[in-house]
């Protein structure tokens, strides 16, 4: 018989982030209430698992936690990301990625627009995905 609440570093180790990263989507996502025992520990059901492997899942694709909240309450995103690649941009050869010296911090913004780049040149080293 599976336990029906997990504690923190339990939940965090099925989602395969760390404790810290869940304690931060609680602080922006308020919707994210685990139970709370008498020494404070953070308990989570488990039929909360599927909305935070959703979240897991939109950050791994570059939203923001704020995005997947609004993600969570409206079920879309108010502003759409245009990167203004229509039908008529060309398609360039994939090349060699250059990689970045530092990871600086990066605006929530930017970071959607890199991981929209980095889907789309998925995209096009894919030769199955043109046809």
């Amino acid at each position: 018989m599976e336990r029906l609440w997990l504690k923190i570093g339990e939940t965090a180790a099925r989602l395969g982030v760390k404790p810290k990263e869940l304690r931060y989507w609680e602080t922006v996502i308020p919707e994210i209430q685990p139970r709370r025992s008498k020494g404070n520990l953070r308990y989570y059901h488990v039929d909360e698992l599927d909305r935070l492997v959703k979240i897991r899942n939109w950050l791994q694709e570059g939203l923001t936690v704020g995005d997947c909240r609004e993600l969570l309450l409206t079920g879309q995103l108010a502003r759409g990301l245009d990167l203004g690649l229509g039908p008529e941009a060309p398609v360039l050869a994939p090349g060699p990625v250059p990689r970045a010296r530092a990871q600086a911090p990066r605006r929530p913004e930017v970071a959607k627009v890199a991981a929209a780049l980095r889907r789309l040149l998925a995209q096009l080293r894919d030769p199955v995905s043109r046809s």
